[in-house]
């Protein structure tokens, strides 16, 4: 039988995503989230957190949204001349660029990681906001943290896009997956690509419906409106309303029955 993990991102965001989550959480959906440490409403999400016992708790660690926890002297290529992370493409651009130091980045990751642990969350996973750790310096940097922090899973870089092509999606279908040197999902699928086609997509539906498959589905909750929620971000209020009011859809249960899929945690890799 398949596994499925369904994690919400950004946990902290604000107190209307905060409120989403621990819903679809508390419904028997959401059964993973991602805690931004760095944002106003990061505190309340931890305690919240605490509420939740069932709930797998990653940290999503983040060099693009807010301010970082260290002081802006400590880290001047990760910030904007207000002491705030860079855009995401801005981010992008000077990594690409070579005009990140990742000694930095490491040593405000690291910050994050210990904000986490201080308020008493038992992380049993990391990702990171905006996949960063799709490059490599920031895949070496967040298996290094994961080791050292003794975190023991991270969400898999196997993203299935809708725009795959056929031959590799036949690829996919046709092979094992490869298992990494931490534990993770064998593949990730994102809510926020796919929409309503999840459901219907019969390459997602074979795939998931082979024994011993284990995927992680991103879903970005949250309540409209919401005028807590930091701007610019690329994901609004309507939007995550939206991914909510389809995640406790009949439709999408009946989807996870078809599946046969066991709804699943990090904790349990």
């Amino acid at each position: 039988m398949s596994a499925l993990i369904i994690n919400a991102d950004d946990l902290g965001a604000s107190p209307a995503v905060n409120r989403a989550i621990a819903d679809l959480h508390e419904a028997g959906l959401v059964t993973s989230a991602s805690l931004i440490v760095n944002l106003p409403h990061s505190a309340e999400a931890a305690e919240l957190a605490h509420q939740m016992p069932r709930l797998s708790v990653g940290v999503h660690l983040n060099l693009t949204k807010g301010r970082p926890l260290l002081p802006s002297r400590h880290v001047p290529s990760l910030v904007d001349g207000h002491g705030q992370f860079y855009t995401s493409p801005e981010f992008y651009r000077r990594a690409v660029l070579g005009q990140i130091n990742w000694h930095e980045a490491a040593a405000e990751l690291e910050a994050q990681i210990e904000w986490a642990l201080s308020r008493g969350l038992t992380v049993d996973n990391l990702d990171t906001h905006v996949h960063f750790h799709l490059l490599p310096a920031g895949r070496r940097l967040t298996l290094q943290l994961a080791r050292r922090y003794g975190i023991p899973a991270w969400r898999s870089p196997n993203v299935l896009h809708t725009l795959f092509p056929s031959s590799a999606w036949n690829d996919l279908l046709a092979r094992p997956p490869e298992r990494g040197e931490l534990a993770s999902p064998d593949y990730l699928l994102s809510l926020h690509h796919w929409g309503e086609r999840l459901l219907t997509d019969s390459r997602v539906a074979r795939l998931l419906s082979q024994p011993d498959v284990v995927a992680e589905l991103v879903v970005h909750p949250g309540y409209a409106p919401d005028p807590d929620l930091p701007l610019p971000d690329q994901l609004p209020p309507d939007y995550r309303q939206g991914e909510v009011n389809l995640v406790r859809s009949p439709d999408f249960r009946r989807w996870l029955d078809r599946l046969g899929c066991r709804l699943v945690t990090f904790a349990d890799l």
